[in-house]
């Protein structure tokens, strides 16, 4: 999956190549039927770990470039998209067995929530001055 640059050199894209590769890799994985649907779905969480870090990085504690609103833009659809595959697939059998971590169907329910969350904060229809109106009403709030 290629996403435009901006001729940015590739070391400043480091953490969204790496959020890229963990999808392709899982991708691969599920091709394969390497693993069972419990590793498919902790990968998953894995890729959004890893998402979450270089959204961290890259667009909250410093200011994004177009490079940076592209890949988050591109990884979080396919996590979104990922995130609903494994819904659909579980469901359709039975759910998830119990497991050590003790993952269960709601737990990725609430996670696709989170992500399309943040799905309508970044790339919704918010201008930027009522975005960082909100920010400013959420993280400073109203002072008493």
């Amino acid at each position: 999956m290629s996403v435009q640059t901006d001729d940015i050199p590739a070391s400043k894209l480091a953490q969204w190549q790496a959020v890229g590769l963990i999808l392709d890799q899982n991708a691969r994985d599920l091709q394969a039927k390497r693993y069972g649907r419990l590793q498919e779905v902790i990968s998953w969480f894995k890729a959004i770990d890893l998402f979450r870090r270089a959204e961290m990085e890259r667009l909250i504690e410093r200011k994004p470039t177009p490079s940076d609103k592209r890949y988050h833009k591109t990884w979080l659809t396919a996590l979104i998209a990922e995130g609903e595959r494994l819904l659909t697939t579980l469901r359709q059998n039975g759910g998830l067995p119990r497991n050590q971590p003790g993952i269960k169907l709601s737990d990725i329910e609430a996670t696709l929530e989170e992500l399309y969350d943040t799905q309508a904060e970044w790339h919704g229809s918010l201008s930027p001055e009522r975005r960082a109106a909100l920010f400013k009403e959420i993280f400073d709030g109203p002072k008493s």
